[in-house]
């Protein structure tokens, strides 16, 4: 599963203890469609620190065309970014 590490736009919710929860995002594939997906449930979500870089990882499931879709989704702290970074099946 090769990465795609897609810039997307996010719309999240972080609580009054600081825990970020994602709650949609729409992105643009090579031909340029805008595609919205509703996350349906959090699998995982785990901090990750690599080569200096704080990042949490969310592994999510959406449903799309009544079919299941998993991916995971990355947020990076110090650049405040969200990523689709890969699709899981």
């Amino acid at each position: 599963m090769n990465a795609l590490n897609l810039p997307i736009e996010m719309i999240s919710i972080c609580y009054a203890d600081g825990q970020l929860r994602p709650l949609r995002f729409r992105y643009e594939d090579n031909d340029h469609s805008l595609f919205t997906v509703k996350i349906a449930e959090i699998l995982v979500a785990r901090e990750l620190n690599y080569v200096g870089r704080q990042v949490y990882q969310y592994i999510c499931k959406a449903l799309s065309a009544k079919k299941e879709m998993l991916f995971e989704l990355r947020y990076e702290v110090k650049n405040h970014r969200w990523t689709l970074f890969r699709f899981l099946n």
